[in-house]
């Protein structure tokens, strides 16, 4: 182990749901991009790109379904396997991440931040995972209401209708936002510009890890899975 300059991230099970998840949310975007704003001339390029309406309806119902399985196979993940377990764990928010969140927040688009200590997640990731999954069971549940239309109108009046076509389209939005505007720009073009490939190979530097997860890192060294690098000189 001492040779060792990288540890594993994420697994291969885990990368392939996060690779499935972004497959599901490009189709997801530009499908209902295409229809919200059917009008436009980008609209009504990607339209003509997916084959008509149709075939845009069908891209929209195969990326929710794919978002949905993904979703199911990701809660069984986390609650029936040991590292999924562990995973969930360490992904809950305590004090301690509220307080480093509140006093970083004029740090977000910052190249500077206040020195602080995190363990396997850092308090931006966790809300950012956060944030993504309520986007998406609230995402997934107004979608099968307005796919089984029919039912729905069978058991609610108009006005919940009109409330699950605007939970839908602006929450949609909201969830880009957070994924594009704060996830991506946050892990990839801020920690690892141009991009943090650890989501493609699983590996992560030990020497990113001592910076950025000094408390994992600590861990790790104090269980021997890894050897402190300033004992390697």
């Amino acid at each position: 182990m001492a040779e060792k300059k990288t540890i594993v991230r994420f697994t291969l099970n885990e990368r392939v749901q996060h690779i499935l998840v972004i497959i599901a949310f490009i189709m997801l975007f530009l499908s209902g991009f295409a229809l919200k704003y059917s009008n436009s001339s980008v609209g009504g390029w990607l339209i003509h790109f997916m084959g008509g309406m149709e075939n845009r309806a069908i891209v929209h119902y195969t990326g929710g379904i794919l978002l949905i399985a993904v979703g199911v196979y990701h809660i069984l993940y986390m609650l029936l396997t040991i590292r999924g377990r562990d995973q969930l764990h360490r992904l809950f928010l305590h004090a301690s991440d509220w307080q480093a969140f509140c006093s970083s927040f004029k740090y977000i688009f910052s190249s500077t931040r206040p020195h602080t200590l995190h363990g396997r997640f850092t308090t931006r990731q966790k809300l950012q995972f956060w944030l993504v999954v309520g986007g998406s069971l609230s995402m997934g549940a107004s979608g099968l209401l307005i796919w089984f239309h029919n039912e729905t109108m069978s058991l609610f009046s108009k006005w919940f209708w009109d409330f699950l076509f605007i939970l839908h389209s602006h929450g949609a939005m909201l969830v880009f936002l957070v994924i594009v505007l704060w996830h991506m720009y946050d892990v990839h073009f801020k920690e690892a510009f141009p991009m943090d490939n650890s989501w493609l190979s699983g590996q992560l530097p030990l020497e990113r890890l001592k910076q950025e997860h000094s408390l994992e890192y600590k861990e790790l060294v104090e269980s021997g899975q890894i050897e402190d690098e300033k004992d390697e000189n």
